[in-house]
């Protein structure tokens, strides 16, 4: 049992319901609930998502999914049927699924989504939307994205199961932070009763889906671990809740034999066979150059779906459209990737003979080995340390307030050593973990050249973020701490009032915000507004990262670096030049 170095026991809150109750009052709804049927099941004879899934592993044909979420319903309905139709007059079969990419909104209480800010995707805001999700195409939708995970979680799961929705999502999001909510408590009694909903109608094929990255995993250091925490999550949902687990990873992965070996790992801890909802396409890999980024894509789908093929697995892999690392695709670029997709099928018999996959299985082993380590030494360590591990409630919040790092920590697979930054070596290091520290050295190593620390030294510079993206923050922080500046690391998920309150409170000589979530300008335009509020505007701002936003007119985010400028918030584009930025200001230099 893992020796743990903080009392747990303390992250429970006083007033916390059992879990359980809450569970058995989501299943109870169901006796009220009337399942649909989407257009995709009526037209595949099937009742469900999983059994055409399974249906595919035993006839070994494959399955494709796409990430669709464009500026409003009405776009993306579009885009959905015109996705299909593409597909049709270039003689390659559609997609079999779709992830509803929607804005965060979705994930509050129906009664605050009309007020709350708004970000890039669409919402769903009428029984008319919902039932346009699930009958636009016979494309099987999961109600992805903001659906579970937030407050507004049952009301999501409702609605999703009424319009024949089969796969909901997403349980590695209870980890995010909604804007403008902070309560907790509410919020997992919230994620477990849709999951005791969900959990009712099992034997019909209804999956709770969970995609790694959007959680714990995604800063994981450890691929042992992310196999680890698979384990946890499918404990809470199978042992404890009762709902089909189906776990869905892979988006910060670039190499595709590491690619291949956690995917196998993943479906070895996974007793049920319960198909993945989708393996989600390289995100890291790709650069600004949108046609070389085509042997990205190329690359990464031919080996998910011929490691699908190869094992059974009724998975479906997402083809990354070329230009997603500069903003959200169009229906047509969605189309593009879906079609070579589907054309390099045909070349899974002829590569994949020639692969060394006794090299992938050795490494799925031992990763497995490793997870396993997690899993045992999560489990025990909470116990033993007053934790109710039957409480699906209390493992949640637990872990939720005891953070990704201090959870690797504490019970990672690898073995302590100190030279690493988590403390342990890892059983295999992660992607993006890896691609990041080369980034952070090669930064330091330009930056500690260029001498500026006298210049900047002990300027105290609150670093944080709109959204999830906890490596963008950790880059800048290293960055800004190595040249000198007394960093206040604010964390990710902030609201503007948040960010202003802390910098009255540290005395902060300036922000710099890293943005990912399509808000830029107006999450730009309310800070500064704040900060007039509370007669700060002298403070200046930088903001950094995908600086678009969706406007009236545009099917896809407008580039908004020019509105942010007119309001005052300076946009430098690297972190170089954000430093001499810095340096600027305090010298007192217009820039």
């Amino acid at each position: 049992m893992t020796e743990i170095d903080v009392d747990l026991t303390a992250l429970l809150p006083a007033d916390l319901p059992d879990g359980r109750e809450a569970v058995e009052e989501g299943r109870a709804l169901a006796a009220d609930l009337e399942r649909g049927r989407s257009l995709f099941c009526a037209t595949n004879g099937v009742g469900s998502e999983r059994e055409w899934r399974e249906r595919a592993r035993a006839e070994g044909f494959s399955c494709s999914c796409m990430n669709i979420g464009l500026a409003t319903w009405a776009d993306t309905r579009e885009a959905i049927g015109l996705i299909y139709e593409d597909a049709l007059s270039r003689g390659v079969k559609p997609p079999d699924r779709f992830n509803l990419l929607a804005e965060r909104r979705m994930g509050l209480p129906k009664a605050m989504r009309a007020e709350a800010p708004q970000e890039t995707g669409p919402a769903l805001w009428s029984d008319q939307d919902w039932f346009e999700l699930a009958n636009t195409a016979p494309i099987q939708p999961e109600a992805a994205d903001n659906m579970i995970g937030g407050p507004g979680s049952l009301e999501n799961a409702t609605d999703a199961l009424r319009v024949g929705i089969t796969h909901i999502g997403v349980l590695s999001q209870y980890h995010w932070r909604w804007p403008y909510w902070d309560d907790d408590i509410s919020q997992t009694m919230a994620v477990l009763k849709a999951a005791g909903l969900l959990s009712a109608f099992r034997a019909d094929g209804v999956c709770f889906d969970s995609y790694l990255e959007d959680g714990y995993p995604g800063v994981f250091h450890d691929y042992a671990n992310y196999v680890g925490w698979s384990m946890i999550e499918r404990y809470i949902s199978e042992e404890l809740i009762g709902a089909a687990y189906s776990c869905s990873w892979g988006g910060l992965t670039q190499n595709p034999v590491i690619k291949s070996a956690v995917t196998l790992a993943l479906h070895e801890v996974n007793p049920d066979g319960v198909p993945a909802g989708f393996v989600q396409g390289d995100t890291i890999g790709n650069t600004s150059d949108f046609d070389s980024n085509m042997a990205v894509v190329s690359s990464d789908v031919l080996f998910m779906k011929m490691v699908d093929r190869r094992y059974g697995l009724g998975g479906a892999p997402i083809a990354v459209p070329v230009t997603e690392t500069e903003r959200i695709p169009s229906w047509e670029e969605v189309a593009t990737v879906q079609t070579i997709g589907r054309r390099l099928e045909e070349y899974i018999p002829l590569v994949s003979p020639s692969i060394d996959w006794s090299h992938i299985e050795a490494l799925r082993d031992e990763l497995v080995a490793g997870g396993r380590r997690f899993f045992d030494a999560a489990i025990g360590g909470l116990s033993g340390a007053g934790i109710d591990v039957e409480d699906p409630g209390q493992l949640l919040i637990v872990l939720k307030r005891l953070g990704s790092n201090r959870c690797e920590e504490l019970f990672g697979a690898g073995e302590p050593d100190e030279e690493f930054p988590r403390g342990r070596r890892p059983v295999l290091q992660t992607d993006l973990v890896k691609n990041t520290m080369v980034e952070r050295e090669k930064l330091l190593e330009e930056l500690s050249g260029r001498g500026q620390e006298e210049a900047i030294r002990g300027m105290k510079v609150l670093v944080t973020s709109t959204d999830v993206h906890e490596f963008a923050e950790f880059l800048l922080a290293s960055a800004l701490g190595a040249v000198g500046t007394e960093v206040i690391d604010f964390g990710v998920n902030r609201d503007p009032e948040d960010i202003v309150k802390a910098v009255i409170e540290t005395d902060a000589d300036a922000v710099v915000i890293t943005t990912h979530n399509g808000v830029a300008r107006s999450f730009g335009q309310r800070l500064v507004g704040e900060l007039a509020v509370a007669e700060a505007s002298e403070v200046p701002v930088f903001m950094g990262g995908v600086l678009n936003e969706d406007v009236d007119g545009s099917e896809i985010p407008i580039d908004v670096r020019a509105d942010l400028n007119a309001t005052g918030i300076e946009t430098p584009g690297t972190i170089d030049r954000l430093v001499d930025a810095l340096i600027a200001r305090r010298r007192g230099v217009a820039v």
